[in-house]
């Protein structure tokens, strides 16, 4: 895993958190609007460009920035990964009821990043029967990962938000992945 990409995912939101925690929404969102933006760009620098991914996120993070900024409430910054797990189970859905499950889509599109000996694996037929449960059973956890982190976002603060989104996140895809093997 490319932990310089992970980071650049997270560090916006993390700016957002610590400044929304002290009460500065419109500073928070602004902050972090500007750190995706700077995301995109080493995206196109060490990437090469820039993925629709990529562009679809920081458009959702534009929308609901602004929406907080403009209301000046954190809430609606915070539903933006409840609407992105909404979307990308759609997607996953669709990949399903097409017969192209997406994590094999992902791994044929992207699987040389993690280099030869990742790929070699990833191509193999077991790999690649385990990518095509989890692509189904990801439905499920990303409809469960949207579901946490709205219900957390409505009862709890802005750091067990982060834990949600963050944390929650992983630990879904951890056991999807172990479900599937």
């Amino acid at each position: 895993m490319n932990w310089i990409l992970l980071l650049t995912d997270l560090i916006p939101v993390l700016i957002f958190v610590v400044l929304d925690s002290r009460g500065q929404v419109k500073h928070a969102v602004i902050a972090a609007v500007g750190a995706a933006a700077v995301e995109i760009a080493f995206s196109y620098l060490f990437l090469g460009g820039v993925d629709e991914f990529s562009l679809a996120y920081v458009a959702l993070f534009l929308l609901f920035g602004g929406l907080s900024y403009r209301f000046n409430n954190s809430l609606f910054f915070k539903f933006k990964p409840v609407a992105i797990s909404g979307v990308t189970a759609v997607i996953f859905l669709g990949g399903e009821l097409a017969g192209k499950p997406i994590l094999l889509l992902i791994s044929d599109r992207y699987g040389d990043l993690l280099g030869g000996e990742a790929v070699a694996r990833l191509s193999a037929a077991p790999a690649r029967a385990v990518l095509a449960r989890a692509s189904l059973y990801m439905i499920f956890g990303l409809v469960l990962h949207a579901i946490l982190v709205a219900w957390v976002a409505l009862r709890l603060n802005t750091w067990w938000w982060f834990a949600a989104r963050t944390g929650g996140g992983f630990l879904i895809v951890a056991l999807i992945l172990l479900i599937a093997r």
